[in-house]
């Protein structure tokens, strides 16, 4: 229920202080509305002569007779049709927005453990974070690439350097301080990201790599800086190219003190179960997608655009878009820009398609990514006469390489485009009053995309950037949008029929720019506007690596439920496997294994399935991966985690998983790590949820104190060795109650 608290005049206002409640929220959400779910079949008779506009229908319904008595139904139907169709459209936008949220999270007391590699470029703060850990007791090894700045960013230097420390150290993790480094430029703090990334595969280090930044995301109306939100970017993509290596990213406090320290700790420890996380004076905060429809429109509230409208990429495919909507909106005067102005393939068309729309049209060539032809540009505008009101930042380089695939220039260049030349506008609009400053952003910045980490990382800049001018006052409106049909980077080759099978559909260029237009009356910062079926969706993304960022979104959750096993299944395989020796029963289910595989891939036999080759060598994909989850699950009868071919890369390590999860055969010590590591993963999202239960605790420090009373890590490793499968399977399955 809706409360109007100005309307409770029996109280009076008492001042409270606000730091018990920063960023947290007491209230149940009000159920989002589902538009006639729950309407009676009276109200849907009602609204269904209202949009066929059926005079006789509705005076029935409303037991209205005939004659004079109908004639107001007959001045007001129109109108009431009209706002139907207004609301039900808008209900239909609000569907495909989704914006970022933080959840304050309970306060572990866990600390990392183990050998850690830290690099670093220098820097205050970077020595602050480090130093507090390292007293309590953290063994850290250092990297301090300072001295050789240009190595750090050519992967093959660095991962010459990282071999000759880890050569005999075995690391738990790998925390990244690259991006607290002082005096050094957004190009070199990315590309130094991004070699770091490469370099960590190339030295054949396994641990995870944890990325710190400071001002990275903005929790509250905080000064972000764009360039440190980058290397947020590239970690989405990194998590879901390299799901095995990837750790995750924490953002600083301009103010790093004492219980900052033991929040970073326990997020390094993993009991968050958390990977893109904010520490604030509030506590630890975890990143979140949500759903954010736009409110119904009242009258005004949508942007008009008038005046001189500056389109960068204004030739392209989706600049062409934005310029006909302007010129169909009222814009007087078009300035497009592009490297090749009107050389650029169909801008001759363009402007004659522009100008009988009635704007005045200037095509120019010119690379806002260079500081000097734009300046250039704006100061021959000057010189006519010519005053911006309104600037649309639209260009762009696509990428579908991966990060090992990708070459330091090459991120360079995919990210300037969108970096360099939003900060130029930025800076040259600095002093100018303008309309709107509009970011053409995209969700490979939001929630990442395999094959687009430099581009990630530049639309995570973006939209840090309009955080960044609201903050100081400037309008900025950045929107991640999905992929856009009729001429998008969608359209190339199957890349829209791909996405369609992921669950994403591209946009109709109509629906993103309508709600682009609420978006900016509304003064909204930063939009992610998406088509996107969850169902499919969000099995796919978090089938190598699980995430929380969906956890906010009841559609994903459900999606994201594992697959019921079918008990018929697990009794017919116990049937064909009894009887049959140990070497017998890991060929059947490696038989078993292989096959699924292969009609998962659409192989006519198994023969390209060999059982010591990774499954991601011979073409699975996170959608492969769920689908092969749900044909083992009936198979089996076993709850088969959609992670399966990452936890057990192969067909042979897959097939002894099933084996000793049914039933058959003696545990090996790398089946028993893995259950640990399946039990560590399932401790951590209790965690995330609510505070360390003291009986779980309690549990495993008796079973830790039985196992080793005297040396606990040495003994306690000795005798996991030694455990038998009932034994560590009764802890897991029973003791613990997971």
């Amino acid at each position: 229920m809706a409360v109007s608290w100005p309307g409770l005049r029996s109280g009076r206002r008492v001042a409270l202080p606000t730091y018990a409640f920063d960023r947290q929220r007491y209230w149940l959400d009000a159920p989002a509305p589902t538009g006639e779910e729950h309407t009676s079949e009276l109200d849907q008779a009602f609204w269904s002569a209202v949009e066929g506009e059926d005079i006789e229908v509705l005076a029935r319904t409303l037991g209205v007779g005939e004659g004079e008595r109908q004639e107001p139904l007959r001045e007001i139907l129109p109108v009431l049709a009209d706002w139907r169709r207004r609301s039900k459209e808008r209900a239909d936008l609000g569907a495909l927005c989704y914006d970022v949220t933080w959840r304050s999270l309970a306060e572990p007391a866990a600390q990392p453990t183990g050998t850690w590699l830290k690099i670093t470029a220098g820097g205050t703060a970077a020595a602050a974070c480090v130093a507090t850990l390292e007293l309590g007791g953290l063994d850290v090894v250092t990297v301090d690439v300072s001295d050789d700045l240009a190595g750090a960013t050519d992967p093959d230097a660095l991962a010459e350097r990282l071999r000759a420390v880890v050569a005999d150290t075995p690391v738990r993790g790998v925390l990244s301080l690259l991006a607290l480094a002082q005096d050094q430029d957004d190009a070199w703090l990315l590309a130094a990201t991004h070699a770091l990334v490469r370099a960590l595969g190339e030295a054949d280090v396994p641990a995870p790599l944890w990325c710190v930044t400071q001002g990275a995301v903005a929790v509250a109306a905080e000064e972000t800086r764009p360039g440190q939100a980058q290397v947020w970017g590239l970690g989405r993509v990194a998590a879901l190219e390299h799901p095995e290596r990837w750790g995750g990213l924490i953002d600083l406090p301009e103010e790093f003190g004492a219980r900052d320290t033991a929040r970073l700790g326990a997020v390094l420890a993993g009991t968050t179960g958390e990977d893109q996380v904010a520490l604030r004076v509030g506590g630890i905060l975890a990143r979140r997608l949500r759903r954010a429809p736009l409110p119904v429109a009242v009258d005004g509230a949508d942007w008009t655009p008038r005046g001189t409208a500056l389109v960068t990429g204004g030739t392209g495919a989706l600049g062409a878009h934005v310029a006909r909507w302007l010129a169909r909106s009222g814009v007087e005067h078009l300035v497009l820009t592009s490297r090749r102005g009107r050389q650029a393939p169909g801008a001759a068309a363009l402007e004659a398609e522009l100008t009988g729309l009635g704007a005045a049209v200037t095509i120019a060539a010119c690379d806002v990514a260079d500081r000097g032809a734009l300046d250039a540009l704006l100061g021959e505008l000057a010189a006519d006469g010519v005053r911006v009101t309104s600037v649309l930042h639209t260009a762009g380089v696509s990428q579908s390489s991966r990060i090992d695939g990708t070459r330091a220039h090459e991120v360079t260049a995919i990210s300037a485009g969108k970096t360099d030349g939003a900060r130029h506008l930025d800076e040259a609009f600095a002093g100018t009053e303008l309309d709107a400053f509009v970011l053409f952003s995209s969700t490979a910045g939001v929630w990442g995309g395999a094959g687009q980490g430099a581009y990630g990382a530049a639309n995570a800049y973006l939209d840090a950037l309009a955080e960044r001018r609201r903050a100081r006052g400037a309008v900025a409106t950045s929107v991640a949008w999905g992929p856009w049909s009729e001429g998008g980077m969608a359209a190339q080759g199957d890349a829209e029929a791909q996405l369609r099978r992921r669950g994403v559909r591209a946009l109709a260029p109509d629906t993103a720019l309508a709600l682009l237009r609420h978006a900016i009356g509304r003064r909204v910062t930063c939009l992610t506007v998406a088509d996107v079926e969850w169902e499919k969706f969000a099995p796919s993304y978090t089938s190598t690596r699980p995430s929380t960022l969906l956890s906010d979104i009841p559609e994903a959750v459900r999606a994201q439920a594992p697959a019921e096993p079918a008990e018929d299944g697990a009794d017919e395989l116990v049937r064909r496997l009894s009887g049959l020796s140990g070497a017998e029963r890991q060929q059947a289910l490696t038989e078993l294994v292989r096959t699924h595989a292969a009609v998962v891939l659409g192989h006519t036999g198994i023969a390209a399935i060999e059982a010591d080759k990774p499954f991601r060598d011979v073409g699975f994909d996170s959608l492969a991966a769920v689908e092969f989850r749900n044909r083992l699950t009936g198979a089996t009868g076993l709850a088969v985690s959609a992670t399966s071919i990452f936890d057990y890369p192969t067909p042979a390590e897959l097939a002894e998983h099933l084996r000793s999860q049914l039933g058959e055969g003696e545990l090996s010590e790398k089946s028993v790590l893995a259950e640990i590591d399946r039990l560590e993963g399932r401790l951590a999202a209790v965690a995330a949820q609510a505070a360390p239960s003291p009986d779980v605790l309690a549990r495993l420090t008796a079973l830790a104190e039985r196992w080793s009373p005297e040396a606990p890590r040495e003994a306690a490793a000795e005798h996991l060795r030694s455990a038998s499968r009932d034994e560590v399977f009764d802890f897991i399955e029973n003791e613990l109650g997971l």
